[in-house]
């Protein structure tokens, strides 16, 4: 991690009840580390000034099996009425002169810290409002959000992030096109799990 410009901390959220997948997703090995572990790594090679890690469900068994390395984990209590209330604990956990906040999702471990670093560069260039990367005109994440949007999040609702946002702020919207389709891919299913573990991109590779 380092200092930029302008202070922005990274926000893991990790607190879901992992339906899909039928397991503890944070807990699922991704080569020699759990899986939250690798987006936890990737995030302190970045640029990022701090992290903040949201758990919820199952938090004592996942802060046993993960090294934070230092991140700060706060506990969600109210992680059944969904994502928005992650989005709104994590940003109540940062310090009063955080500039901008970086939704990480805790499933994603393909999002490398050089994607991180291509959305910090812009934003300490131009100080758009919301970034949000694209591969090959698709948005994925993360998403960094100017604290001038912080706000909003507040009145954010039920199991949703804050692409909810995304259709009444078209006008401080800046898309970033990278070069990696890591940033559409998250792991929601037992059936997608096993098929990144086989693929040549898969954990060796992430």
């Amino acid at each position: 991690m380092g200092a930029g410009e302008a202070k922005i901390v990274g926000i893991v959220l990790a607190a879901g009840l992992s339906k899909r997948m039928g397991a503890v997703k944070s807990l699922l090995q991704w080569g020699d580390s759990p899986l939250l572990e690798r987006v936890i790594a990737h995030a302190f090679r970045s640029k990022l000034d701090g992290l903040v890690v949201v758990l919820g469900y199952e938090a004592e068994k996942i802060c046993k099996g993960v090294d934070f390395g230092g991140a700060e984990v706060i506990i969600n209590n109210d992680y059944r009425s969904g994502q928005s209330s992650s989005l709104q604990a994590g940003l109540g956990a940062l310090a009063g002169d955080t500039e901008g906040a970086m939704f990480l999702l805790g499933d994603q471990p393909f999002i490398t810290h050089e994607v991180i670093d291509r959305l910090i560069s812009v934003f300490h260039e131009r100080q758009s409002p919301l970034l949000i990367p694209t591969f090959h005109g698709k948005r994925g994440n993360p998403i960094l959000m100017h604290r001038s949007l912080f706000n909003m999040v507040a009145y954010i609702t039920g199991d949703v992030g804050a692409r909810v946002l995304f259709a009444g702020l078209r006008d401080r919207i800046q898309e970033v096109a990278v070069p990696d389709p890591g940033i559409l891919v998250d792991i929601d299913t037992i059936e997608q799990y096993r098929y990144h573990l086989r693929s040549p991109h898969g954990p060796e590779g992430s």
